[in-house]
């Protein structure tokens, strides 16, 4: 029998088929450890939507809202709660978030205000520290792409930020 380094050859080629099994399982966890599990994905995107937000533009339709209804417009988010105040009427609610989906989905629950009780089917997206929102008009279902274009049936909302 053979020796390399202390074991027999038959103990070499066993530990070698062994390594092979345990290959793809060690590669799994890397991989699992690596990635977001949905609670933190949760708390990133969470974090990513306090503060209080303007109406950069928005697109319902194919129609733009005017600079003088946009400028009326703030929604403030603390945690899951938010505030949604147009100048005339305000509601409030919560954000109930999946960032795991593609596109991520966001649900708008109201839960004080005129439309206490809808839940609106929303996407969302940050891009170069703006918030991005997209609903169906319609609220049926959800949409599956970012449009607010004339014929869609969407509503494309673009959020900036205030500064503390």
């Amino acid at each position: 029998m053979r020796i390399l380094g202390g074991l027999t050859a038959p103990t070499v080629a066993r530990e070698k088929s062994t390594m092979k099994l345990h290959a793809p399982v060690v590669l799994s966890l890397v991989f699992l450890l690596g990635a977001d599990s949905a609670p933190d994905a949760v708390k990133k995107d969470l974090a990513n939507f306090q503060g209080v937000w303007t109406v950069e533009s928005m697109e319902l339709n194919g129609k733009p809202l005017s600079e003088e209804r946009r400028k009326k417009i703030k929604l403030t988010i603390k945690g899951e709660n938010f505030t949604f105040d147009t100048g005339g009427d305000s509601h409030e609610g919560l954000y109930k978030i999946d960032p795991t989906k593609d596109p991520k989905e966001l649900n708008i629950v109201i839960t004080r205000g005129g439309e206490k009780g809808k839940v609106y089917l929303v996407i969302y997206k940050f891009e170069d520290g703006k918030m991005i929102q997209c609903m169906r008009q319609d609220n049926k279902s959800r949409p599956t792409t970012f449009t607010g274009a004339a014929g869609s049936g969407c509503d494309y909302e673009v959020w900036q930020r205030q500064k503390p």
